[in-house]
């Protein structure tokens, strides 16, 4: 996983590193959140002209991503 990576493939890897299996084998993002709106607010910019956060459920993890781009899974 590259930082230059979109935020979904990050996120997306990232649990299938704490399920143990590979990303292919998790549900499709795209079936809880709009992964091109996800990648365009929060995945991009170093200077983001906003603020703010958004949460969702996913492979049963909570997610929450911030406008930086960081995002926790629990």
């Amino acid at each position: 996983m590259a930082p230059q990576d979109p935020l979904s493939i990050r996120l997306v890897t990232e649990i299938s590193r704490l399920e143990g299996v590979e990303p292919f084998e998790l549900p499709p993002l795209e079936d809880c959140i709009d992964t091109e709106s996800l990648d365009g607010l929060f995945g991009g910019s170093d200077t983001p002209f906003y603020e703010g956060e958004i949460s969702f459920r996913y492979a049963g993890y909570d997610v929450t991503v911030t406008h930086t781009g960081e995002f926790e899974v629990s």
